[in-house]
């Protein structure tokens, strides 16, 4: 019975110990394959941490590209335009010798050529007149258009020489009513001449030449500018007329011919008109 006893104590003692050495080897094992892994899994794979820095990082080189980007981006459009040389169309208000007001218009269709078109209209009027020795109630009316070819010698500036034509309608007329005297068996006596009424024109198309450009400029862009011009036009050959309405009479008649000589003679002082204007201009 003790025997027995004996036995089955040493059975049970013999079970513990096997299974604890199967614990701790089980244990062991799996500390060294944690281990292993944890190993493995440093050498081969980043760990976290490693991941979220080389995430960070790549993110924010992608943003500070994004921001360069846009800024440079900004800075373009911010950035005004380069300056053409010049702009092809011009257009104007101006006033001078050819008129009290008018416009202008150009095209600049290369670098170093360009037409332009004005249109001109000015009045004065006076009274007494004096022209050949009677006395006017005159009115001067100018309106002209000249149509010119402009040559720019030099492509970046307004700076040009004008030839070309101008369209000429200007007009200086009056009316006066004058009397004369004749002597007649040794006594003076008045004779009325009647109404006398004067024109005169010039030629209808003249030769224009001019040259021009701009002052200064209102704007960086070169849009707004104040210009001027300054030529001649040869008018030629002037009409005068002077003419009477009233009774015939040879001796009035022979005195109308000698004021109408000197009428002549006043109108072909201006076979040259001077040309003198200023502008204002916006070229887009």
């Amino acid at each position: 019975m003790k025997t027995v006893r004996k036995q089955t104590l040493l059975a049970a003692a013999l079970v513990g110990t096997l299974s604890v050495c199967g614990c701790a080897t089980q244990k062991h094992a799996q500390g060294s394959t944690n281990a292993m892994v944890e190993q493995g899994s440093t050498n081969a794979v980043p760990t976290q941490g490693d991941t979220n820095s080389v995430a960070v990082q790549g993110g924010t080189n992608a943003l500070v590209a994004e921001n360069i980007t846009n800024a440079l981006e900004l800075t373009k459009v911010h950035e005004s335009p380069e300056r053409p040389p010049y702009r092809p169309w011009t257009i104007g208000l101006e006033a001078g010798t050819e008129g009290i007001y008018g416009g202008n218009a150009t095209w600049r269709f290369a670098d170093h050529m360009g037409i332009g078109l004005a249109a001109d209209y000015g009045e004065a009027t006076w009274n007494n007149l004096g022209i050949a020795g009677i006395q006017y109630d005159a009115k001067l009316r100018l309106v002209s258009e000249p149509l010119v070819l402009k040559l720019y010698p030099w492509k970046k500036h307004s700076f040009h020489v004008g030839l070309g034509l101008m369209f000429n309608q200007n007009q200086l007329t009056g009316t006066a009513s004058e009397s004369g005297i004749v002597i007649i068996d040794g006594h003076p006596l008045p004779i009325v001449a009647g109404q006398l009424s004067m024109q005169v024109h010039q030629q209808l198309v003249n030769p224009y030449m001019s040259i021009g450009g701009n002052f200064f400029y209102f704007d960086h862009a070169h849009h707004w500018a104040v210009g001027g011009e300054l030529g001649v036009a040869y008018t030629g050959e002037v009409e005068a007329h002077i003419n009477r309405a009233g009774a015939s009479s040879p001796v009035i008649d022979a005195a109308l011919e000698a004021a109408q000589y000197e009428l002549q003679k006043y109108a072909d002082q201006y076979k040259w008109w001077p040309v003198a204007k200023l502008n204002v201009t916006f070229s887009f």
